[in-house]
């Protein structure tokens, strides 16, 4: 039992550390007073999201939530895949609106996910209501339903989540 606190420790410290970082970035006030807000703002964060990471159908152990913060090739390559969608996206939902005859094809489809925990499933619901054009509605232990803006959003996430759904499953560990 010796070791379950030094592991505790350990994923906290991998979330609240890049947590930190970003924050000294974000507000460049480099004081006592706003460096140990930050720092307090950091681990509360880390320390409240850590149960999610515990979450049921499918527990992540505590080195696994470390090794998922530290993917931060993997978490790069995603923002800025995810960045490049959201602009393709927002130009196709543009095309749309400024067109005077307004193709607006509205559907509702189900994505039946296959994705190894919860964190994962969230990410993918975010991610599709990131992208113009899409947002997920609603979510279940089967799946999430989408609420596409024409043809072609839905098409896009086909009825796997499609690429978005491939890349988080790549992120966090389920796949190439």
């Amino acid at each position: 039992m010796p070791d379950r606190p030094r592991l505790a420790r350990a994923p906290l410290a991998a979330a609240a550390v890049p947590l930190f970082g970003l924050w000294v970035v974000l507000s460049a006030k480099f004081d006592l007073f706003h460096l140990g807000i930050g720092l307090l703002t950091a681990v509360a964060a880390a320390a409240s999201t850590q149960r999610v990471y515990a979450l049921q159908p499918s527990s992540m152990p505590p080195r696994d939530f470390a090794r998922t913060i530290l993917r931060s090739h993997r978490v790069l390559g995603y923002a800025g895949w995810m960045l490049l969608q959201i602009f393709q996206s927002a130009i196709h939902v543009a095309r749309i609106v400024l067109d005077p005859r307004l193709p607006v094809r509205p559907a509702l489809i189900r994505i039946q996910d296959a994705l190894p925990h919860p964190v994962a499933r969230l990410t993918l619901a975010h991610s599709i209501t990131l992208t113009p054009g899409t947002v997920t509605v609603g979510c279940d232990e089967d799946g999430m339903t989408v609420h596409a803006l024409d043809s072609r959003a839905a098409r896009s996430l086909g009825s796997d989540g499609g690429p978005i759904a491939a890349r988080v499953r790549r992120l966090y560990g389920g796949g190439r």
